[in-house]
């Protein structure tokens, strides 16, 4: 196998580069700067210098192209639409004008392309979009992008919710809450989420590569049994041997936060992992998916229970002093 991988250099792309590898698939990163390669230094990969907007010129015999770069978190809102909506259609414009035809081209996309669930229904990948941030619908124009080239290239969109294991930094800050003893909690009513240990979002990143799938579609990845906010946390207390205290957030509080965090962002350029469209994420009651497609159409079953994933999560942060 051989692969084109964009967003290699972060969090999933990097896991799914050693997956890759492990496989024995020969890889072409696309990457910014071939001097700062964060988790893929030492890997044996080819390095392609470039980014979504100005791509290089790329080997003509690419069998499998894996998008997984983004952008989760900006101080500007415009940066979302361009590196999740321009920059898609920049990848596939590419390949079209350099003439290079993959078997297949997996699109990494996220739950928050379709938006929250109402009523603590779980979401379907044929229910009608209604993304609430910025980022939820650059996300879901880069899935738009995508799908205009259906006609040329096989195409296969994955969703994911909220992702944990080892490398990610959004959850870091809510397990330094449980280190201390303090389950936070956002408001009075109980919220629940799908999450996706990454891992499992990798695998099935391959059984897209591997399996013969009808072109376009979608599949929501991740554990098929969502969980509360609060059973999450007293999870990741359990694995640290914390005796966990709630600490209630009131709305207004969290929202208060969120926008010092927003303006300090912006002031400084450098965008918090809190900020107003996180919170308003958080403050929703559910972001719950089927799974059911992933399972019957791709044999997909998470292999790593929620208690599984946050200790090798919690693990590796203590292990790299992360904790």
């Amino acid at each position: 196998m051989k692969a084109l991988l964009t967003g290699g250099t972060g969090f999933i792309g990097s896991h799914l580069a050693e997956f890759l590898l492990d496989e024995g698939a020969e890889i072409y990163a696309l990457v910014r700067d071939p001097h700062n390669l964060k988790w893929l230094k030492g890997l044996s990969i080819h390095l392609l210098k470039g980014d979504l907007l100005s791509i290089p010129s790329l080997p003509s015999d690419i069998d499998f192209v894996f998008h997984i770069a983004g952008l989760t978190n900006s101080s500007d809102v415009a940066d979302y639409y361009t590196v999740n909506q321009q920059g898609t259609a920049s990848l596939f414009n590419s390949l079209h004008d350099q003439k290079i035809h993959p078997k297949k081209i997996i699109y990494l996309s996220s739950l928050a392309a379709v938006g929250p669930s109402f009523d603590e229904k779980p979401v379907q990948e044929s229910d009608v979009p209604h993304p609430i941030t910025p980022y939820g619908k650059s996300k879901l124009m880069g899935e738009i992008e995508a799908l205009k080239f259906r006609e040329v290239y096989p195409i296969v969109i994955l969703r994911a919710p909220a992702v944990i294991g080892p490398r990610d930094k959004d959850f870091l800050n809510y397990f330094k809450w449980i280190k201390k003893g303090a389950l936070p909690a956002i408001g009075s009513k109980q919220r629940y989420m799908s999450v996706c240990y990454v891992k499992d979002l990798i695998r099935a990143h391959y059984l897209c590569s591997q399996k013969e799938i009808e072109n376009g579609e979608i599949f929501n990845i991740g554990d098929p049994n969502p969980c509360s906010y609060d059973e999450f946390g007293e999870l990741a207390g359990q694995a640290m041997g914390k005796k966990l205290k709630k600490v209630k957030i009131p709305i207004p509080i969290g929202f208060f936060v969120a926008l010092i965090a927003d303006i300090a962002g912006r002031i400084s350029k450098k965008p918090s992992i809190l900020n107003l469209d996180k919170f308003k994420q958080m403050k929703q009651r559910s972001w719950i998916a089927d799974m059911g497609k992933a399972r019957e159409k791709l044999s997909f079953q998470p292999q790593y229970s929620l208690q599984e994933a946050i200790q090798e999560t919690l693990d590796w942060y203590f292990k790299h002093n992360w904790l």
